[in-house]
């Protein structure tokens, strides 16, 4: 940061009106608050707050302080911004959003090739949680807190969070599911699983319009089955799988995630529901991400060609 620490404890001070306030908002105890505030009085050699038994008041010139520090944060903030995005710009750096759910090993299949074919692209992983707010928060900020996300796509997941995709490989639609759940001759047979299957359970799926294979899958399976009891959720984290095993339920899932739970297992459905899995940009590209995007398109017309031969 390009300012003191003090100077935003002092603003959560003004703002809860108390030091104990402020102390909770930012996580530290009341006389970590107090000795910031004391330290920032000493660096700037006036008295910004007015001590009673009432509580703190602010004096003439803390009053003057705070009008200012927000400019000043929000100065100070922008500056950092630019200076990273100068960076990043300069040094080719390409941030991944990594999480359980959005693991980086299906790009890191590829990105040797990438960087043999540009040599200037650097790759940093991003995490995030793999909580439902956690996994909508980094959908909705790439571009901001990381660069590209690789993960499970179709045009509706494309517009509900403005986004772009570099299509790397089509994935099917399977069912999760925990020891127990179907009988043990059924798990060791090759065959698929059908929807009969299914009668008598529950199964968990993302809410309605964000795939379009999950929701044909959804129509084919309550079509022929009327038996079967559905429980939807925002999105694919671990909070379903965790279900899965609470309650034995079952979950509606995608073949390219291992695992959301060290005991769910998965089968394939006798009927084929595809969606596509890739790399997931912002609308407003940067030349960092038309460099991935050219050297990714290079490398798989390159892997084609030699299986073409």
């Amino acid at each position: 940061m390009l300012y003191s620490n003090h100077l935003e404890t002092f603003i959560t001070v003004v703002e809860s009106g108390s030091f104990r306030g402020a102390a909770e908002k930012i996580g530290i105890s009341p006389s970590a608050v107090l000795k910031q505030i004391s330290l920032l009085e000493q660096d700037l050699k006036v008295a910004v707050f007015d001590r009673s038994r009432r509580g703190v008041t602010l004096t003439e010139a803390g009053e003057s302080i705070y009008r200012d520090s927000k400019y000043i944060l929000k100065y100070c903030n922008g500056a950092a911004e630019r200076a990273r995005e100068l960076y990043t710009k300069q040094n080719r750096i390409i941030r991944i959003g990594v999480s359980v759910m959005n693991p980086p090993n299906h790009l890191a299949k590829i990105w040797e090739n990438v960087y043999r074919i540009n040599p200037e692209l650097k790759c940093r992983f991003v995490s995030f949680e793999s909580t439902a707010a956690g996994m909508e928060r980094a959908f909705s900020t790439i571009g901001q807190d990381c660069d590209v996300i690789a993960g499970v796509y179709d045009d509706a997941f494309l517009k509900k969070y403005d986004l772009k995709a570099l299509h790397l490989f089509d994935i099917s639609a399977v069912i999760g599911y925990v020891p127990g759940a179907f009988p043990q001759e059924r798990i060791d047979s090759p065959e698929p699983l059908t929807f009969q299957d299914l009668r008598g359970k529950t199964v968990q799926l993302p809410v309605r319009g964000t795939f379009k294979a999950i929701d044909d899958c959804r129509d084919d399976m309550l079509g022929l089955c009327q038996d079967i009891s559905t429980e939807e959720f925002d999105m694919y984290c671990l909070e379903p799988y965790y279900k899965c095993h609470s309650s034995n339920y079952l979950i509606l899932t995608y073949d390219i995630w291992p695992s959301g739970h060290l005991l769910v297992r998965t089968k394939d459905l006798y009927r084929t529901y595809t969606s596509s899995y890739g790399i997931l940009y912002a609308e407003n590209r940067t030349e960092n991400i038309e460099a991935l995007i050219s050297a990714v398109k290079e490398n798989t017309a390159l892997q084609e060609g030699r299986t073409d031969t």
